[in-house]
């Protein structure tokens, strides 16, 4: 059989490792012969579409070294919904090419994109294979065990709630509320339980959107931490929502909207640290780190690394194998294989969102139960923990 040409898509946020996963495919591609020359599509579908395709064959060792390290989506990202317009000129651009293999990365939306395209391209009777390659920091791709991208989020997130925890402590301020992403989600700011060693050690509140928020509650709450202790350090989920389904805070400006009329949110923490200070006469500030959460590599899970660049060589090697028409996920981790990852179908991958699991909640202050944080802890891996301030030590009385 004659070399067949390959090209990537990539699609939806970019996260610390997904250019791990891209250089992985680009990697193994070289060692295929069945592979001629490799192509990415710039902007995901978009560029597709409209042809906009850059060679990626001349890259070496060097290239793809600095691409595994580098965050964001090398290749340009994007949320582009194709018309059936779009899909047509896809097709013409794959035949240009002399496209055969076709791999999409990215979360839900990419793989319902890529099970959308494989449908179209089975009525037209084309001979393309597809693979889909997870991604999210979310982790809430029901069809694998974790997502790429999602461990080294978690780890930024429990890092930085024990080194906010430190500065708080320091220079009393009295209430600290840090936010994190998470639209539909929890399992980033359920992460920062990783933190806590000790009753009294941050987070003390944590909010997700799996479980309803109520105000009341979170000011009761908030108000018997501090005082009782003195300080607090609060970790809530952007995308919290009140018992009915709406958002605890979502932007109003129109600006702010995507072109699928989907609102920004982000800055619930800010909005809250308002209430705070008027409800209870409480000092109040608000942490959003926001992209930089995603796209950190100082906070690179070694896991994670790992996990991005076995789903970015076992996609090619399936595609070489006649696989199509699957994604690759990724086995718990006791799963003792050879490879621990399985092919899922396109249509199981785009499904809806994975919610941290009922039985993984709790009616307490961290909104999560230690398995929880037993599934999550070998993906985060160890972090950085201090001893108390020295400012803790009993009153020393003079000898």
């Amino acid at each position: 059989m004659s070399a067949q040409n390959l090209l990537i898509v990539q699609g939806g946020g970019p996260t610390a490792v997904f250019n791990a996963s891209l250089a992985s495919i680009i990697r193994e591609s070289f060692h295929q012969s069945r592979i001629g020359e490799i192509y990415g599509a710039r902007a995901g579908m978009k560029g597709l579409s409209s042809a906009d395709i850059v060679g990626l064959s001349h890259l070496g060792p060097g290239d793809l070294l600095s691409l595994r390290n580098s965050p964001g989506a090398a290749l340009g990202s994007s949320r582009f919904q194709p018309s059936e317009q779009d899909l047509e000129r896809s097709v013409e651009h794959l035949q240009r090419f002399g496209i055969r293999y076709l791999v999409f990365m990215g979360g839900n939306g990419t793989m319902r994109g890529a099970d959308l395209f494989r449908r179209f391209c089975r009525k037209l009777n084309l001979d393309i294979q597809i693979i889909g390659i997870p991604k999210t920091i979310d982790n809430d791709i029901s069809a694998t065990d974790r997502c790429p991208g999602f461990a080294s989020a978690a780890r930024f997130v429990a890092q930085s709630t024990l080194d906010l925890s430190m500065d708080i402590r320091s220079l009393p301020q009295p209430v600290s509320i840090f936010e994190t992403l998470g639209r539909d989600v929890g399992w980033l700011a359920a992460s920062s339980t990783l933190a806590r060693r000790d009753a009294d050690d941050a987070p003390h509140l944590v909010y997700i959107p799996e479980i309803p928020f109520s105000l009341e509650a979170f000011l009761s709450d908030l108000d018997n931490v501090v005082s009782r202790i003195g300080w607090a350090v609060v970790v809530i989920s952007e995308g919290v929502q009140y018992v009915d389904g709406s958002r605890v805070f979502e932007q109003k400006n129109a600006s702010q909207y995507s072109s699928s009329n989907r609102p920004l949110i982000g800055g619930v923490a800010q909005y809250l640290s308002g209430v705070v200070g008027e409800s209870l006469g409480i000092r109040c500030r608000s942490e959003k780190p926001g992209l930089i959460g995603r796209s950190c590599t100082a906070q690179v899970s070694r896991r994670d690394l790992e996990d991005a660049e076995l789903v970015g060589r076992a996609g090619v090697r399936a595609l070489v194998a006649g696989e199509t028409d699957k994604m690759v996920a990724l086995c718990p981790l006791d799963v003792r294989s050879e490879h621990a990852f399985k092919l899922v179908p396109l249509s199981e991958a785009g499904g809806s969102h994975r919610e941290i699991p009922a039985d993984w909640l709790s009616n307490d202050a961290l909104a999560v139960t230690s398995s929880f944080r037993d599934y999550v802890r070998p993906l985060v891996g160890e972090l950085s923990y201090y001893p108390a301030p020295l400012s803790t030590l009993p009153r020393h009385e003079p000898v």
